[in-house]
């Protein structure tokens, strides 16, 4: 169920429900609060803490697949995500980036890419990787 806390001027505090079980804060109709959130181990996507993410699937090297428990309301959410680096490769000079590879209202598709001049390579990292979620 979700449960959405909207204080308004005019109406006080208002609390209203969908079904889901997430709650929702709203500051003029918009929420703030963080909607899912994850904190797993790259090479083996093993989850180590969480909100309202049933499961990070690795789909293959350096590409997840973070699947949410409740569905959000749309896919125009926002993500943020933090990771470390694998080992240094012969090629110190690469520089790496998440790309989106796919938004849904159910879960979120990354890549983790490692660019060189020449080239770009997906990669996983023994550490952990952190995202979170917000949307409306």
């Amino acid at each position: 169920m979700t449960t959405t806390l909207n204080a308004v001027t005019s109406t006080g505090l208002v609390q209203t429900s969908d079904g889901s079980g997430v709650i929702k804060v709203q500051s003029n109709g918009v929420t703030t609060n963080a909607l899912a959130w994850v904190n797993f181990t790259g090479s083996s996507a093993t989850i180590n803490a969480n909100y309202n993410v049933s499961s990070v699937t690795r789909n293959s090297i350096g590409n997840y697949t973070i699947n949410f428990t409740n569905a959000m309301t749309n896919a125009n959410y926002a993500w943020a995500i933090s990771y470390a680096l694998p080992s240094p490769s012969a090629n110190n000079n690469a520089s790496s980036a998440i790309a989106n590879n796919g938004n849904t209202t159910s879960s979120l598709n990354i890549l983790m890419q490692r660019q060189t001049a020449s080239s770009g390579t997906t990669f996983d990292t023994d550490y952990v990787v952190t995202c979170s979620i917000f949307g409306n």
